[in-house]
Parts: structure tokens; C-alpha cells; sequence
């Protein structure tokens, strides 16, 4: 479930649970020292007018309303950031990431700030997002940039999927190729595309959004949603937790619903709940917490409600409701209905035969290995194995048993280059990727004098050696992606 917040963020950041979050991006105020606002007229056509228009014709100008808050901090770093950040820390997941959106007045503290609190080892980047837009000054070099601070909970183990960054385009695309240049490279530390390159590749704009952008919905700092959308896809999957604790307009939640992520907002600004109500007028599965937007939406014409389009979150990760709906077109063969596990969609697995079990885990892996990308066959030695990204896995799977814990049987000691243990429970899925030679040295031996193994899993205290072998099927996702690396 969704839920935006209305009020002080701080306290509302000590009730959620440690570790509990994926990514959280911030934009918090500048400590600029001025009141930011943004007012919104409207031109209409009038025989009074003083403005004389297009043809001759008078025209009049009106004030439709404004929106501010005050930019100003008596003790900024410490009375302000501080607490909040450090509770940014405590509810990040350990491969989780923070992105910092300031400008050039507060960076210098801001980054002392956050090394005290994450670490200097776990500072990434400073991206520079440059633009071209707004007034310049004439008494020093116009400020034309914010920057971006990147920390990780976990140097070792955090994500940045480079796969799905969108590319920029080549400033001199007839030295690279045509190939290259249709493809684009990769983006840098700087973010920034000018004018030119907005008339040729609407992807690439990455902007203060305009005055008259489409996307302008009337809040004084908003910013664009491509730079969101871009560190939402390269610090986290599908599926999973963004929290904003300065929401502003609410583009964190815009992203998060076109990239099926789930999210968390809180602002305590009422224009910005405001804002965001109208934002999301046709959104149904998100909770309002001290904001009623139900006025709002009665307000909002029936022609501008429809014309508000976003897709509709649901109850589970995209990657869970992958495999549901595998496991559903799969039962009709496998077994009747039954009553068991009534609040799940896999309520029909514990009673299936286990030879059966095995087989559908083999499936269910290779239906989730391909909407991942990762290519995937049949082994033509074993029936248990798949070749998944040209290394050869044995798929062992296991539903949580009444005491917690998943039970992976019957794993020998050779034939194979790496095993997979996946698992799944009433409402989640884990999956760990281990070497052979590692996994047997830790497996316990599954009868006295037997040449074959059992790893026992609880995946909510997991032993020591498993922790670094995946979890989440993100931690697998990457640890499979890079076996032939590895090899």
C-alpha cells in the first residue's frame, strides 16, 4: 500500500520499523533564506483588459492562487538535518541507497554531515545536475546546477542496475558509428541536456521543468520527473519501497508508479498535500494519513479526472505477481483446490507431491529468469538443472515449514557449478545462489553415510555463510547476472 503523509516528518520517521525501506531520495529546503513561491494566473479575453493581444484584442489577467513556504533555518545542519537523516539511516536496508538533492550553498556541510552518519566509504557520487534555465546574475557566475549526494547503506552490497539507465546521446554521433549513436552511452556524474537536444530526443530532457511544461502542475521546486525515474531504476527493482521525506509535489510518487515501485511520502506543507491530491486523483491504493483529499477530488472536474492517467498499484512486488500468476496457470495440472493458505496465492503447495514441487520450481524459476532478461535452458544431463547465463545451476525448492524455516534436500556433490535454493511462503519469495564447493562445505549431510546434503534456511535470521549468498530475489537477480563474470 501506498501512503502519503501530512505532517512533521521527524516523528513520523521514528514510528516506521529498521531497515524497512529500499531507496530514499530527498529534495529538502535549500536554506535558501528567502520564501519560495510559485503563483498561478490565468488569461482570458476581456473589452476591460489592459493587455493588448493577439489581433488587436484586449486581455485580462488574473491571480488562479499561490503556493510558498519560507526557506529558512536558524540552525540548519544540526537542529534540522541531523535527526532526520539519522533516522534516514536507521530505516535503510543494508543495500539500500540515499540520494541528497542540495544546492551549492549547503553541500559543503551537508556531505561532513553525511559522512558522520553513513561513512566516507559509503559515498558513491556527487552528481551535478546542470541547467540552462531562469535568470543570470551579473555580479558573480550564475549558480546554474544542484547537486546530488549519493551514499549506500553497505558498500559491498548495494544496487545500481546499470541495465536500465537511460542513455544520453553522443555529442558528435557521426564518430561513434550508427549503431553507438542510436544506442546512446551511458550517463556520467553531470546530468544536463540543453535545448537542442530536447527538440530531437524528448528523452533526453532533464531540466527545470518549464512555465508552460505539460508537466508544470504549480509547486515552486518541483522537479522533473526524468531525474527521479533515473535514480529510481538504477538503485532499485520492481517491487520495491522509495520514501520521500520532503515530498513536495510528489514525483517520487509520480516515478514510483509508472516504474511499479512502491513508495512513502510525507510533507508538512498543505499546498503540497494539496498538489499531490490532485496528482494522484485517480489513484486508489494509496493512504492518506492527516489529509482528507476527498474535497479535493469532488472538486477536480469529471473531464480532468480522466484525463489523469497512471497505472494502478497493487497488494505485491511485480516479481511476486509474476510467479502467482505462473503458479495459477500451473495448478490446474498439479492439483484440486484446496483450503489451505487461504490469504495466498500459492495456498495449494504444501500439499502437492515433492517430486512435483520440484518440478514446478524449475518452471517458476525459468518463467522469472526470462522476465529478468537472464537467459535460460534446460541442462541435458539432470532434469533439476538449468543453464542460466551459461552456468550450470541445480534448482532446489521448498515451501516455509510451520517453524520458519525452508528445507532444501537432496543435493549432491557434483554435476553442477552452482546450486539455487528457492523458496516460497504464504505472501513472499527468497532465492539464494550458492558455488558447489561452497555449498557443500556448509551443508549438513542429509543421512548418516550419505553422499547427499540439506540446507536448512530461516530467512528471517539467516546463518552467517548465507547472508552474502542473495535473500531477496533482487540479491539473486544480481548474483546470477554476474556468473559469467565471475567465471
Amino acid at each position: 500500500m501506498n501512503r502519503i503523509y501530512f505532517g512533521d516528518n521527524l516523528p513520523i520517521l521514528k514510528t516506521m520499523p529498521d531497515e524497512s525501506v529500499d531507496l530514499i531520495y530527498i529534495d529538502p529546503p535549500f536554506n535558501t533564506g528567502k520564501t519560495q513561491k510559485r503563483t498561478t494566473i490565468k488569461t482570458v479575453q476581456s473589452e476591460n483588459g489592459r493587455r493588448k493581444g493577439f489581433q488587436g484584442k484586449n486581455y485580462e489577467t488574473t491571480e488562479l492562487g499561490t503556493k510558498s513556504y519560507t526557506d529558512s533555518f536558524d540552525n540548519y545542519i544540526d537542529g534540522f538535518l541531523r535527526p532526520r537523516l539519522k533516522e534516514a539511516y536507521r530505516i535503510l536496508k543494508s543495500d539500500g541507497s540515499l540520494y541528497f538533492h542540495i544546492d551549492y550553498r549547503e553541500v559543503h556541510y551537508c556531505k561532513i554531515l553525511l559522512d558522520e552518519i553513513f561513512g566516507r566509504e559509503c559515498f558513491m557520487n556527487e552528481i551535478i545536475w546542470a541547467y540552462d534555465y531562469g535568470g543570470r546574475a551579473k555580479s558573480k557566475w550564475p549558480a546554474k546546477h544542484d547537486n546530488i549526494l549519493f551514499y549506500v547503506k553497505d558498500p559491498k552490497k548495494y544496487i545500481f542496475d546499470i541495465a536500465e539507465l537511460d542513455r544520453e546521446a553522443y555529442m558528435a554521433p557521426g564518430l561513434v558509428g550508427v549503431e553507438k549513436a542510436e544506442r546512446g552511452k551511458l550517463p556520467t556524474d553531470t546530468w544536463w541536456r540543453d535545448y537542442v537536444d530536447f527538440d530531437v530526443h524528448d528523452n533526453w530532457w532533464m531540466t527545470i521543468v518549464p512555465t508552460n511544461s505539460k508537466e508544470r502542475i504549480g509547486y515552486p521546486t518541483q522537479k522533473p520527473k526524468k531525474l527521479v525515474d533515473r535514480i529510481i531504476k538504477a538503485s532499485s527493482f520492481p517491487g520495491a519501497i522509495v520514501l520521500d521525506f520532503f515530498a513536495g509535489s510528489g514525483t517520487v510518487g509520480a516515478s514510483c508508479i509508472d516504474l511499479r515501485r512502491n513508495f512513502i511520502l510525507i510533507d508538512n506543507n498543505l499546498s503540497s498535500l494539496e498538489v499531490m491530491a490532485k496528482r494522484f486523483a485517480n489513484i486508489s491504493d494509496i493512504e492518506w494519513v492527516g489529509f482528507d483529499p476527498a474535497p479535493i477530488w469532488e472538486a477536480i472536474p469529471e473531464k480532468i479526472k480522466q484525463e489523469i492517467t497512471s497505472e494502478v498499484k497493487r497488494k505485491y512486488s511485480s516479481e511476486f505477481e509474476m510467479l502467482a500468476a505462473t503458479a495459477s496457470y500451473l495448478k490446474g495440472a498439479l492439483q484440486e483446490k484446496n483450503d489451505l493458505w487461504e490469504s495466498s496465492p500459492f495456498e495449494w503447495l504444501t500439499q502437492i507431491p515433492a517430486r512435483q514441487k520440484g518440478a514446478l520450481g524449475g518452471r517458476l524459476v525459468a518463467s522469472w529468469c526470462a522476465s529478468k532478461g537472464l537467459s535460460t535452458d534446460r541442462s541435458k544431463d539432470s532434469g533439476e538443472n538449468l543453464i542460466i547465463n551459461g552456468s550450470k545451476i541445480a534448482i532446489k525448492f521448498s515451501t516455509l515449514w510451520s517453524n520458519g524455516s525452508y528445507t532444501f534436500q537432496q543435493i549432491r556433490k557434483d554435476g553442477y557449478d552452482h546450486i539455487l535454493c528457492f523458496g516460497i511462503s504464504p505472501n513472499d519469495v527468497h532465492c539464494w545462489i550458492f558455488a558447489r564447493e561452497y555449498a557443500i562445505k556448509n551443508a549438513a549431510s542429509q543421512h548418516k553415510g550419505s553422499n547427499e546434503y540439506w540446507i536448512k534456511i530461516n530467512p528471517k535470521d539467516p546463518k552467517e555463510w548465507v547472508k552474502s549468498c542473495g535473500g531477496t530475489l533482487d540479491e539473486a537477480y544480481l548474483i546470477l547476472k554476474n556468473l559469467k563474470k565471475e567465471e
